[in-house]
């Protein structure tokens, strides 16, 4: 057995612990996603982990962490907002064949990237758009539409709730992955949550099954429409955060990264 033989057989097992399973087309995909991915690593810059081993567990188990917690099912409209590399979007969407993903990120060539990985793996759920979320969450074609918004690796609690609830339907959620250390967040990402038109409701604290990592996905309930100003213009979010709307006085956290 290959070193991505047993990488998927890992993450098959992983996923029996969340009653997940794959098919053969769901196999194949993610061997080939693997190769592709790694392929493309020597041009682009798409991850730093390279150990197949790791990739099944590190990037597609974690992005499909949802998954177990019920927070996306078919026929949902649900969008990755700073996806990079493809994750958590593109193991979801093999997962996920009856829901629809939309995949943003603002970097062209990793772009270029995800729309070569998705025409080479038959997926025909999958839209790949280039551009800033903050730009985008402004067009009409896309402000509140979408049962979920998914984002991980993209920064502080607050800025991804500003730049992921203006795409989501009232109703629906926005999903934050973080790391462990996230417990300094949520008070920040409880107070910021309304700015926006959501609702903190859920934190989820796991290990991923067949490893020591801990996650957590955060969960946004959109409650309300989001106010016109918000997203702010490309670059604001990030210097000037949401906290800082507030008169309460949080501390800074460290932003990026997964906590």
């Amino acid at each position: 057995m290959d070193a991505s033989s047993k990488a998927l057989q890992r993450f098959e097992d992983a996923l029996k612990y969340w009653n997940l399973s794959l098919d053969e087309v769901q196999r194949e995909r993610f061997i080939r996603l693997t190769k592709l991915m790694l392929e493309w690593n020597e041009k682009i810059n798409l991850t730093t982990i390279t150990d197949p081993n790791l990739i099944a567990v590190e990037h597609y188990l974690d992005s499909v962490a949802p998954l177990a917690f019920k927070l996306i099912s078919e026929d949902m409209a649900v969008i990755d907002v700073g996806t990079g590399a493809g994750f958590p979007g593109l193991p979801l969407a093999i997962l996920c064949p009856k829901t629809i993903f939309t995949l943003v990120d603002a970097t062209r060539k990793k772009v270029k990237y995800l729309q070569s990985v998705f025409f080479e793996l038959g997926l025909t759920n999958v839209e790949v758009v280039w551009g800033r979320a903050e730009d985008l969450a402004k067009r009409k074609e896309f402000r509140e539409g979408f049962d979920v918004a998914v984002a991980r690796a993209f920064g502080a609690i607050d800025l991804v709730w500003e730049c992921t609830l203006p795409f989501v339907k009232i109703g629906g959620i926005s999903i934050a992955y973080k790391g462990p250390k996230v417990d300094e967040e949520l008070a920040i990402g409880e107070r910021t949550a309304p700015l926006v038109g959501g609702k903190l409701e859920f934190v989820h604290k796991f290990i991923l099954p067949t490893s020591d990592f801990q996650r957590t996905l955060v969960v946004a309930r959109k409650l309300s429409v989001t106010p016109p100003q918000f997203p702010r213009s490309p670059g604001i979010p990030e210097k000037r955060p949401l906290r800082s709307l507030t008169t309460s006085g949080f501390s800074e956290v460290q932003k990026g990264g997964n906590g």
